[in-house]
Order: structure tokens, then sequence, then C-alpha cells
């Protein structure tokens, strides 16, 4: 189980890492690419991890990933994602994604039902605040009201 910690750490790999200390820790990928950013893109079984020039900046996680953020396992427990919106309290959605900055994750595929999309995405801090001006209220879901 890889333990979550906001904006710190994923598991003994924390942000602003190296590629070096990423693949030190997470082990060899199955593939390494660059995004059209130029960001490194290290891909696992279970993980993509993003290394741009200030290092680790986020760490995606696919269905098969045994993940806990606050106790709390996505991929398993159906509450999920209605507990981590009203932990946040001010779930966002731009792009297709519920944004959760205040816990420094997305969320795809758990709000639309679509199986086939579900992932996380834990990333570092202002990763996302170029997009923040176009980033919509999501209604907490109807359980949490």
């Amino acid at each position: 189980m890889i333990i979550i910690t906001p904006y710190d750490a994923i598991g003994p790999v924390h942000f602003g890492m190296s590629e070096i200390e990423v693949r030190r820790l997470f082990g060899n990928p199955e593939a390494a690419t660059k995004d059209s950013r130029g960001n490194t893109v290290l891909r696992y079984d279970d993980k993509i991890a993003t290394i741009a020039d200030k290092g680790l900046v986020e760490v995606g996680f696919l269905p098969n990933a045994s993940i806990s953020v606050f106790g709390i396992t996505p991929f398993s427990d159906p509450e999920a994602f209605e507990k981590l919106c009203e932990l946040d309290g001010d779930p966002k959605e731009v792009l297709g994604f519920i944004i959760l900055l205040n816990l420094g994750l997305t969320m795809t595929g758990f709000h639309d039902g679509d199986e086939s999309q579900k992932a996380i995405t834990v990333f570092s801090r202002n990763r996302w605040d170029v997009l923040k001006s176009e980033m919509k209220s999501y209604p907490l879901p109807s359980r949490l009201v």
C-alpha cells in the first residue's frame, strides 16, 4: 500500500526529487518518454511519474494501484470519491477532471461512472494554478449534502 501525503510524498518519494531519485525508489520504469512540455514521463505498471525541471511534479495512479489517502483507499472503497470530495471541501471540475486543490489530487472516472477512465493523480503545489480561472465548482455528491 502506497501512502499519499498530499503536497509532500507518495510513499518514499517526495515532490521535487530528481529522476535518478525517483527511479531509485520506484524502480526502473517499463518505459521513459518525454511529454509535449519536455517533461520526463516514467511509466510503471500501476503509476506514471512526471518529472519537470524542478523535479517530480505529479504521479498518476491506475486502478490496479494500492494507494491510501488519509486512510481512504480510492480504488477499493466504493464511497472514496464522496469521502475525498468531502474531505477537500471545495471540489472543482475542469477538462473532465475533478480537482481537489486542498488535497492535491485529481480524480477522473469516479464522478461519471466511466470505469475505463478511472485514475487519480497526486500533484505538487501550483501544478494546476494555470487552469484555476477555468475551474468550475463541483457540487458535493448528494449523499453529503
